[in-house]
């Protein structure tokens, strides 16, 4: 029997992939990369606009932002903060449930054809009484452009599965 650890064996010559890490595997002031990254078309924010009923058009109507601050259309910033919190995913695969955000802060803006990339870093880890087969973190996740600059900044606070959780999904919370 083969021992892969992004693996978890699931009977004879089968496996499952795995992802994320247990909540003890983290600790205070580690950081991750998350990816890769997501270059963002302007047809992405005008789809993130019909999905959100946005009507500002700054986002989709390029004669109106060429009056505007940056002259062209910005992105639309849920689709920004969406796809910053989905790129850590990996790392964070065994949450199993988001508690809330002290900070979501949208520093620079972004346009169609910019790459965005993720990093995070563990601020806070506790014990969650409330939730006994899970622990909590708070969590800063930046969102990070082609040029090396913030664009986001979100932290939040989340319920982590233990190790031996490997059904976490239905953990009764």
């Amino acid at each position: 029997m083969s021992s892969f650890t992004a693996y978890v064996q699931t009977g004879e010559q089968r496996y499952r992939e795995r992802f994320g890490l247990d909540f003890e595997q983290f600790a205070v002031g580690q950081r991750f990369k998350h990816r890769p990254g997501l270059t963002l078309s302007q047809q992405d924010s005008r789809d993130e606009c019909l999905d959100t009923l946005n009507q500002q058009m700054l986002h989709f109507d390029e004669q109106f932002a060429a009056h505007g601050e940056w002259k062209k259309c910005l992105m639309d910033s849920t689709l920004t903060t969406k796809v910053v919190l989905g790129m850590s995913w990996k790392t964070f695969a065994k949450r199993v449930r988001l508690l809330g955000f002290d900070e979501i802060t949208l520093s620079k803006p972004m346009f169609g054809g910019d790459t965005v990339y993720a990093e995070s870093e563990i601020l806070e880890k506790a014990d969650a009484p409330e939730a006994p087969k899970a622990g909590r973190l708070k969590v800063r996740t930046l969102g990070v452009n082609q040029r090396d600059e913030t664009v986001a900044t979100l932290v939040y606070d989340v319920l982590i599965a233990r190790a031996g959780q490997d059904d976490f999904t239905r953990l009764n919370y």
